[in-house]
């Protein structure tokens, strides 16, 4: 009897502390047990107060996304002092087959929402605290910039500066676009929703934003960004707005990163 008790008491410890575990690696992050994937890349010329960015992929309705590691991993081979990481959305599977915890999602909409944004904010933090980050840059596209544009509305004294790459930023009118353009019904499904620009009047004023779309891009059309931007801008936030040539998947345009490096350069000088 005295066994069975013994190993009841070991199996509960085991289970809290998996439950409770928080830790960081260069490929994942734990918080309170929920597995984020990541990918880490570090330039050349690490301090002890390097610039973080974090970069967030789309909703890859077809494919297991990884693009954005290669996002993280262009700009940190190209700025001093940066500490690159592509993060996997809550739910999503990518090209190695690893699986952040969560649920996908529809890819209609749906998977915006304050849980998502939670797990992506807590990861985030941990990863700003583990890698003593002096700034903190979260770049996204499509789907993820909508969670970028809501995170910095929910957190506003996490992100330094976003970087908003083909906004979904009125949820409602781009689910009617894309209605009309994929006619699938998943858009046409009651969704109780919030959009980036419902919230923008939340984000501090201390955080820039740099808002990029494609002037071709059928998507995520170039009304959606501006129309942000223009509520950025009534509400005195520190906002740009970049119309790019191009499409949709401009995420590695080259004019994106040269901006993030400049604003990696800018927040290394102002450290000095």
């Amino acid at each position: 009897m005295q066994n069975w008790i013994f190993v009841f008491t070991l199996l509960l410890m085991s289970s809290t502390s998996t439950a409770t575990e928080t830790s960081v690696s260069s490929d994942a992050v734990i918080v309170d047990g929920v597995v984020t994937q990541i990918r880490t890349y570090e330039s050349e010329g690490l301090t002890e107060r390097p610039v973080l960015l974090v970069a967030l992929h789309g909703d890859s309705p077809r494919r297991n996304p990884s693009y954005q590691y290669g996002f993280a991993r262009t700009v940190a081979a190209q700025v001093k002092n940066t500490i690159g990481v592509g993060l996997l959305r809550p739910g999503y599977r990518d090209d190695a087959d690893r699986r952040s915890d969560g649920v996908r999602g529809d890819a209609v909409g749906d998977n915006y929402d304050k849980t998502r944004i939670n797990q992506i904010a807590a990861a985030i933090q941990q990863l700003g605290k583990y890698h003593n980050a002096q700034r903190i840059i979260l770049a996204g596209h499509s789907g993820g910039s909508a969670i970028t544009a809501k995170l910095i509305a929910a957190y506003p004294t996490l992100i330094d500066h976003a970087v908003v790459v083909s906004c979904p930023c009125d949820i409602v009118a781009w689910r009617a676009d894309m209605y009309e353009f994929r006619e699938y019904e998943g858009f046409k499904r009651p969704l109780d929703v919030v959009s980036p620009i419902d919230v923008a009047g939340a984000i501090s004023d201390d955080t820039s934003i740099s808002i990029f779309v494609g002037d071709k891009d059928r998507v995520t059309r170039e009304y959606l960004s501006r129309a942000y931007y223009e509520k950025l801008i009534k509400l005195n936030k520190n906002a740009q707005l970049t119309v790019l040539p191009g499409e949709h998947n401009i995420f590695r345009h080259e004019q994106i990163i040269r901006s993030v490096v400049g604003k990696v350069s800018e927040m290394n000088a102002r450290r000095q």
